[in-house]
């Protein structure tokens, strides 16, 4: 009962000081706490059967320990876990869907949370795939999968994503079809490609230390127009940006690129469905890389 208490004082915490940019329409839970424990003594052992049990605004709370994925989200809920490092969502290699790419998390409602896992070993899919808007997720770990987090239509709007840690992934970030959406505050390390945005509108791609991807750090291609990329630490990425494919009017500002810069720098891309060399100016490169969480 008190392991109970403790916790319930946490998630109140936890949901009085967050904040959640560009996602006016996310409201914290008022509803019940459903509390999942693989080693028993909680409501349920598997947070799928917590899910299915739960109504719009419900919290489901995860102890820390190893469960597996697979799991469909389709009702708006916060789902936290107690620690990043010790609550982990893993691969499920007992369970495919042959209909959809294969994933730890689906998420198919909107006004989702998500905070506080390792997701992980998903290496022929996603860690999360997401089919939804005004969603939210932060403080999170994603390692080893095909992609961290992929995008997947209908049009994703309003998402938010800060705060996490994708390394060792092919792409850590693929957002696409999606508009109004924020990536912020995010170590993006040691993957292929960081980010790659594709058929994205109006979106900010701001303060994130994106380092050490062995292909690119933000690769911006597909229709990707009108989107915002500024104060982000670009450092020892084999290309730092590259973006093609009918990708135009996207402002890039103030980014660190490798080392101080006092004059503007050039991302070298191409338009049309030809190779047809083209470039876009950041500006006002930034001296020193930033100071980010």
């Amino acid at each position: 009962m008190l392991k109970k208490v403790l916790t319930v004082g946490i998630i109140l915490l936890f949901l009085l000081s967050s904040s959640v940019p560009l996602v006016s329409c996310y409201e914290v839970s008022t509803n019940n706490i459903i509390y999942v424990d693989d080693d028993g003594g909680a409501d349920y052992v598997r947070i799928q059967d917590a899910i299915d049990n739960a109504s719009d605004g419900d919290t489901v709370y995860v102890y820390a320990g190893i469960y597996l994925g697979n799991i469909v989200i389709n009702v708006s809920l916060d789902l936290i876990g107690e620690n990043k490092n010790t609550t982990i969502i893993d691969e499920n290699t007992d369970i495919e869907d042959p209909l959809l790419i294969e994933a730890n998390i689906y998420i198919f409602a909107d006004s989702v949370n998500i905070n506080g896992f390792t997701i992980q070993n998903c290496k022929g899919g996603c860690g999360i795939f997401l089919a939804s808007s005004y969603v939210h997720i932060n403080g999170n770990i994603f390692c080893n999968n095909s992609h961290g987090i992929h995008f997947y239509g209908p049009p994703n709007n309003h998402v938010s994503i800060s705060g996490n840690i994708f390394s060792h992934n092919y792409c850590g970030i693929y957002p696409g079809i999606c508009k109004n959406c924020n990536i912020s505050e995010n170590n993006i390390i040691n993957n292929d490609f960081g980010i790659r945005i594709y058929d994205a509108v109006n979106n900010t791609i701001c303060n994130n230390n994106i380092e050490s991807n062995r292909q690119c750090g933000i690769l911006v291609f597909e229709k990707s127009t009108s989107n915002y990329i500024y104060n982000n630490n670009f450092i020892n990425n084999t290309k730092s940006a590259y973006f093609n494919l009918f990708s135009f009017k996207n402002k890039w500002d103030g980014n660190f690129w490798n080392e101080p810069r006092d004059k503007p720098v050039i991302i070298f891309g191409s338009i049309g469905l030809v190779f047809i060399p083209w470039i876009n100016v950041d500006w006002h490169p930034a001296k020193e890389p930033y100071d980010l969480p």
